[in-house]
């Protein structure tokens, strides 16, 4: 994974799986913010926006440019950058550990020398828990990924320094990743990384152990036949001896298992044959299996992050995306089946009976704009955010129709096809309409919004962008 977009040809940009979670982090951030009424984060966030929509007509794109630009200005892609650079060094570290217990396994197994090996119990302190651990891990496929592996060991782990930026950006990959699906493979990446780096040390000490030191190997038992350590060392040892290591015959094998004075008269070629069944079935059984399915999981990885993009029709995203959009395109507000100037007909007509009181609509603001708003506070005001409040509104004001309605509505955005349905909706309920034009949006998009809101008979002469002119409005025709 790169940090940051890669470059193709001269000047067109690439984004990778980093930009997205970046992008991530610096929406959670937002959501987040530690001061939210810094001046200077207002500027930067519109200096982004500005600088997207300049850059790419896909909506994507355009949030990757916004990310970007915010995570440099905000010090969010320094604090990515140390945290990969601590991890990797954890994983650096973490394997190093785990190689040199492998190591130090091989050695304590072999011993000195001076005492004959007994081979199976070698052979199960060497492989055994590997295997049963992959067994584990190949069952555990058809199951969500797991707190309790190696990999998200080293990602709890990496996380615990760095402070609350770093708590940030974790969160924003285990959101992204589990999105995404790769959770899975990334995890399954380090675990197999850190057991072939256990099953390299352990051969690699094996093989250091034999080289240095002259053993006599031997099998041991009191109620079992040879005949079946002959048929497990064969078996087993059918797979390497087609990679071409030594097995012993079956006359070492029983030999093997003579107690007592046949220890010492144990032949050269026969020590060599059981040396090289060991470190082949450590080989075939141990380190290869590992190393195979950390490439296969390398490659699911890999996959997984080329093909993941962001949602922008996700509820996260869909606002930001139509803020980005630049000014005239708007999203879906007209099209050939249905004009923008039918909705004032169809929705527009005006309840000439309406004598309630008046009535103010808070319609999908976003969470840098303050609402209630105290300037209002002795008017009745409503909020509207989800499908079910749009709902419940239209329902109130069916009860009692406001003689003025006051729309509050979201400068920053471009208003789409169903926001302006709504609004057509809410607007014919009441006898006098005006909108107020929250937030610090351009004023080419405030422009914008006034055209629409013309489609629903809203004329400019009632489109406000000061507060007290639209509360002026309200007492004027309360």
């Amino acid at each position: 994974m790169s940090l940051h977009h890669q470059q193709t040809g001269h000047s067109t940009p690439r984004f990778v799986f980093s930009d997205r979670w970046l992008a991530e982090a610096v929406r959670l951030d937002l959501m987040q913010l530690r001061d939210p009424a810094a001046v200077n984060a207002t500027q930067q966030q519109f200096d982004a926006e500005q600088f997207a929509r300049q850059q790419s007509t896909d909506p994507e794109l355009r949030i990757l440019h916004w990310a970007q630009q915010l995570a440099q200005t905000g010090g969010l892609s320094a604090v990515m950058q140390a945290w990969r650079q601590r991890a990797l060094l954890m994983l650096a570290v973490m394997l190093v550990l785990v190689f040199t217990t492998g190591l130090s396994a091989a050695f304590g197994v072999m011993g000195n020398g001076l005492a004959p090996v007994n081979v199976v119990w070698a052979l199960g302190a060497l492989l055994g828990v590997n295997l049963i651990m992959l067994v584990f891990w190949l069952g555990s496929l058809s199951m969500s990924p797991g707190e309790l592996s190696l990999g998200n060991l080293w990602y709890w782990l990496s996380t615990r320094v760095g402070g609350r930026d770093t708590l940030q950006l974790a969160q924003s990959f285990a959101l992204i990743s589990s999105r995404s699906g790769i959770s899975r493979w990334w995890m399954a990446v380090v675990t197999h990384l850190m057991w072939t780096s256990l099953a390299t040390g352990a051969f690699a000490g094996l093989l250091l152990a034999l080289s240095l030191r002259s053993y006599v190997f031997v099998w041991e038992t009191t109620i079992l036949p040879a005949s079946l350590f002959n048929t497990l060392v064969q078996g087993l040892g059918w797979l390497p001896a087609q990679l071409g290591f030594a097995i012993p015959d079956a006359a070492a094998v029983i030999a093997a298992g003579e107690p007592g004075s046949a220890w010492a008269g144990q032949e050269g070629p026969q020590r060599r044959a059981w040396a090289g069944w060991l470190c082949g079935t450590l080989l075939v059984y141990g380190l290869l299996p590992r190393l195979l399915l950390l490439i296969g999981s390398s490659w699911q990885l890999k996959k997984g992050l080329d093909d993941f993009r962001l949602d922008i029709h996700h509820a996260d995203w869909s606002r930001l995306s139509a803020r980005l959009s630049p000014v005239g395109q708007s999203v879906g507000v007209i099209d050939a089946e249905q004009p923008a100037e039918s909705l004032a007909a169809q929705y527009g007509q005006r309840a000439h009976a309406a004598v309630g009181a008046p009535v103010i609509i808070a319609f999908e603001l976003s969470d840098q704009i303050v609402w209630p708003a105290p300037e209002f506070s002795d008017f009745h005001q409503e909020s509207v955010v989800s499908r079910q409040q749009r709902t419940n509104t239209l329902a109130l004001l069916d009860q009692s129709p406001p003689h003025a309605l006051l729309l509050v509505c979201d400068s920053a955005q471009t208003v789409d096809r169903g926001s302006l349905s709504w609004l057509s909706h809410a607007s014919g309920r009441a006898l006098h309409v005006a909108v107020l034009l929250a937030g610090d949006g351009p004023e080419s998009r405030r422009q914008l919004w006034r055209q629409q809101l013309q489609t629903l008979g809203i004329l400019s002469s009632s489109v406000f962008d000061d507060r007290r002119a639209a509360r002026h409005w309200l007492e004027s025709h309360a």
